[in-house]
């Protein structure tokens, strides 16, 4: 019997017995309305996929006054059902289902009728893609497993083809939500856009809400979300909203929202919450894989967002209620909280919205509160890493199949830190400086996925990011499967694109922004705040070019009509030449570029045409269609990668070159040498951006003239080199 069956016989069973009441402990009452021909328990064209009825009742105990509902939940798992990096062949002591497992038993012993979401980016990345053919991807078995009541779908849900998205989503047990996903030709949703909870007469009820910017990040595939169109978010969730509270006049919203803060291409949980924070009382988040507990004021729309950080200390784990204050039925409309638990199960968010009848019985708020209960450290349950073990065997004996050997140094300097020389800690999670000298060199490691990419697409000019700092390949190591993973974390495509000379410039302009300007006295560079390391691309080929970081950085805006103006062309790059000619910026260049960023920045931004005709090819029609499978191709063919075999020194920034200003600084046989020798010692830290932990990157350049843009190494000289990386994070 199907699950959508076993729960409309609970529904029958009920009615016929004339139960309205369950034990409040394990059972769950599914209350529904005459099947409605516009569902479907399957993806049919046109129909709401729907796994459940329209009211869920976790418990109903008589003549309750005081209620506590806790929610609570995980976002952007990428296929971490167990805490292990499969790409690094490691543990991570702070993911996994598993963990999340752990805390999911300490939290229901307190609260047994806790309703558990899942806020999307679920089952891609870190293997996961090995499962996908299987009926149902263990990811979802586990979230079945877990007794997860609601599953919002994310962007990277739909980097397949659409039926493996339909399979998963209706195979889980729970709720589907979201309310700006519809069909392309009825305008109908695809899912529904909200759930309801009953939790002992209260209603709750969570919306759902997934990224409009998917069709562009996906448009390489468009047979990914075929059939659908993804509405701008804050319209559909207000018509979400006004459909939800006519139909069922819930006592608390809570939104699950796959969105970041701000945009990022669509609109923001900022944004939707100001306007909104009359409507609802809690926002869980995902998508910015960041780590928050915040509360947003009311406000109208075009207004600027007015925003508070109510954790304790600012460290976003627990809130501090003397910031916060008393969320009740006096402040209720002004504001709404805000809370992301971050990445790959790092933490559980959990939010304890209590209420009280008042003397007319209707339910009152007595205040709302938010935590990110961390994983770090947490035993992975042994019942759930019984049951999926397979999983994790099959996941370690693919990324550990050798297919060939390293020749050559790929990093200068052998370890993948500029100033240490040493690769990734894998037991603090970071390079000592956080600076990759891939980011600031011309290496054979870039140079060796940019070559690859041009060589399948026929493109003269490539680009591509360092997704990690735990890229790097060492002369003489056995090259195995995970080693492409660790080169090319994603399962992007690749594009090959004609571009103009004007537009290449600008998507290189813009590429660069990713770093700070130079100041006087660095003898480090340093990177924008809020700037993703995936977003800075580097560029090989028959092109020519230095980088000045005391140019200006590209700068643009959206207009009304959606449209991006340049308002700052940007000064940092000098091409000197492609294809052995003087740059023409009138000229038609042959680009490689990945899929994602076709969709993301050069078609949203104008850079190529929006309706495809200047793409000359897409490997999706190749037999080998994902980049990083391209990689695994090389080496299994050849046997080996030879580092001398990718080295075409094409650019350089302009203050790395021989004379340039932080070469001079770092050999000046004064303050700037010495400063130098001490981060080289490790004897003092950089100072990076406390929001992004999992994205660390310095935001302040190590300069000789300002003494605030470093710190000392509490832990310098100590035996233990975990101990002095803890140094620099403790002391953050």
């Amino acid at each position: 019997m199907d699950m959508l069956n076993k729960k409309v016989l609970a529904v029958v069973i009920s009615a016929a017995l004339g139960l309205t009441a369950c034990n409040g402990d394990d059972e769950i009452v599914y209350v529904d309305k005459p099947v409605d021909s516009a569902t479907s328990s399957v993806a049919v064209e046109g129909k709401t996929l729907s796994n459940t009825p329209d009211v869920i009742v976790k418990s109903a105990i008589q003549d309750a006054n005081e209620v506590t509902i806790t929610i609570a939940a995980t976002s952007d798992l990428h296929g971490r059902l167990f805490g292990y990096d499969y790409a690094i062949d490691g543990e991570d002591k702070d993911a996994g289902l598993t963990r999340i497992a752990t805390l999911l038993k300490a939290e229901r012993a307190k609260n047994p009728n806790i309703i558990l979401i899942d806020i999307g980016d679920t089952v891609q990345g870190n293997s996961a893609q090995l499962f996908n053919d299987h009926p149902t991807h263990p990811v979802v078995s586990t979230l079945n497993a877990l007794d997860y009541d609601l599953w919002v779908p994310g962007n990277h849900e739909f980097n397949f083809e659409r039926e493996f998205v339909d399979r998963n989503l209706e195979h889980f047990n729970g709720a589907v939500v979201s309310n700006n996903i519809k069909w392309e030709e009825s305008n109908t949703n695809y899912l529904r856009s909200f759930q309801v909870f009953e939790v002992n007469g209260a209603k709750v009820a969570i919306v759902g809400l997934t990224p409009s910017n998917i069709p562009n990040w996906e448009a390489s595939a468009p047979e990914h979300f075929k059939g659908l169109k993804f509405e701008e978010e804050l319209a559909s969730t207000q018509a979400a909203v006004a459909t939800l509270v006519k139909e069922f006049q819930p006592d608390v919203i809570v939104g699950a929202f796959h969105l970041g803060r701000t945009s990022g291409g669509g609109t923001g949980v900022y944004k939707v919450a100001a306007v909104m924070a009359d409507q609802f009382d809690v926002i869980l988040a995902g998508h910015e894989h960041a780590t928050y507990i915040e509360s947003i004021t009311k406000g109208d729309v075009g207004a600027d967002v007015v925003t508070k950080d109510i954790s304790v200390e600012a460290k976003h784990y627990a809130e501090d209620k003397s910031l916060a204050g008393v969320y009740d039925e006096s402040n209720r409309a002004n504001s709404v909280k805000i809370i992301e638990p971050g990445k790959w199960g790092s933490a559980l968010a959990t939010a304890d919205i209590k209420l009280k009848k008042n003397t007319a019985g209707k339910w009152e708020m007595v205040d709302t509160t938010l935590a990110n209960i961390s994983t770090k450290d947490i035993e992975q349950d042994a019942d759930i890493s019984a049951q999926y073990q397979y999983v994790d065997d099959m996941a370690k004996t693919d990324a550990q199949e050798v297919i060939g050997k390293v020749v050559g140094v790929f990093t200068p300097g052998i370890g993948a830190d500029e100033a240490v020389h040493e690769d990734l800690n894998n037991e603090v999670g970071r390079l000592y400086t956080t600076i990759h000298t891939a980011k600031v060199q011309d290496t054979p490691l870039m140079d060796f996925i940019n070559t690859i990419q041009m060589q399948k697409s026929g493109a003269d000019i490539s680009a591509a990011s360092l997704f990690s700092d735990g890229s790097n390949l060492i002369d003489g190591q056995e090259y195995a499967k995970k080693d492409s993973t660790r080169l090319y974390l994603y399962d992007n495509t690749l594009i090959g694109v004609n571009i103009t000379g004007e537009n290449l410039k600008r998507y290189m302009e813009w590429s660069y922004s990713y770093f700070n300007p130079y100041q006087d006295g660095d003898i480090t560079v340093s990177f924008r705040k809020g700037a993703k390391s995936y977003n800075y691309d580097q560029f090989d080929g028959n092109i020519k070019f230095v980088v000045d970081l005391t140019g200006d950085a590209l700068a643009q805006t959206k207009g009304d009509d959606g449209k991006y103006q340049v308002t700052n062309e940007g000064s940092r790059i000098d091409i000197s030449e492609i294809n052995g000619e003087p740059f023409d910026p009138k000229a038609t260049y042959k680009l490689a570029i990945n899929s994602y960023r076709y969709g993301s920045q050069l078609k949203m931004y104008g850079w190529v045409s929006a309706t495809g005709e200047d793409k000359f090819f897409d490997s999706v029609n190749e037999s080998v269609y994902a980049i990083r499978d391209m990689l695994t191709e090389y080496i299994l063919t050849n046997q080996s990668v030879n580092a001398s075999d990718y080295t075409n020194n094409n650019w350089e920034f302009k203050q790395y070159q021989a004379n340039g200003a932080i070469t001079l600084a770092r050999t000046d046989k004064g303050a700037g040498q010495a400063l130098w020798t001490q981060l080289v010692n490790k004897e003092i830290c950089v100072k990076i951006d406390p929001e992004n932990p999992k994205y660390p990157g310095i935001l302040y350049s190590v300069n000789f003239n300002d003494a605030t843009s470093y710190f000392a190494n509490p832990n310098k000289g100590n035996a233990d080199q975990n101990k002095v990386y803890e140094g620099c994070v403790e002391a953050e």
